[in-house]
């Protein structure tokens, strides 16, 4: 599967969006309450966005291979992107965008068995499902589109990014935390 860059930003805005929705459902669900997760403040969360991407990669390579090659590299993927994202939300934003501390088989709070398991099952689903009636959907939709849809989400998510930084800086420089 070979995309250019206005598919990648296509792909990164879209599933970005749609990680938003997913972890707003669970959350809010799970809280009783509405919850918008994440470090940025608009509709979506960059992590899902970049683990479709990496996931793409990972399916065009790893397509034929048998079911134990796939659970691996899928349990790896998605397990080693959450550890990363909560390890770097924790050092430089000072914020802790979720917590397994209280599950067994956790690492520092940041990744723990269940939701790996989780992650691998939802990483099937993406390929199987949701992968092929993407595409179906996107054959319907001119290039053009999808790369101004594309760069003005993740214009959008940059620019977001910078704000938070910007606040990051300002707290800091008054001595006081981010949370």
């Amino acid at each position: 599967m070979i995309l250019d860059i206005a598919d990648i930003l296509f792909f990164f805005t879209v599933f970005s969006i749609l990680g938003w929705v997913i972890e707003v459902v669970y959350r809010s669900i799970r809280d009783q309450r509405f919850v918008n997760p994440g470090l940025l403040k608009g509709p979506y969360l960059i992590l899902y966005g970049t683990a479709v991407l990496v996931l793409m990669a990972c399916v065009s390579l790893i397509h034929e291979y048998n079911i134990f090659v796939k659970i691996l590299c899928y349990f790896l993927i998605t397990t080693g992107l959450e550890l990363i994202s909560g390890f770097n939300a924790q050092h430089f934003f000072n914020v802790r965008l979720w917590d397994y501390s209280d599950e067994r088989f956790q690492f520092k709070g940041h990744i723990c068995l269940k939701f790996s398991i989780y992650w691998t099952v939802l990483a099937f689903a993406f390929e199987y499902l949701l992968l092929p009636a993407y595409h179906s959907l996107i054959n319907c939709m001119p290039l053009s589109v999808r790369g101004a849809i594309g760069a003005t989400g993740v214009l959008i998510m940059f620019i977001d990014f910078v704000l938070v930084i910007r606040k990051k800086t300002v707290y800091r420089r008054k001595g006081n935390n981010l949370t």
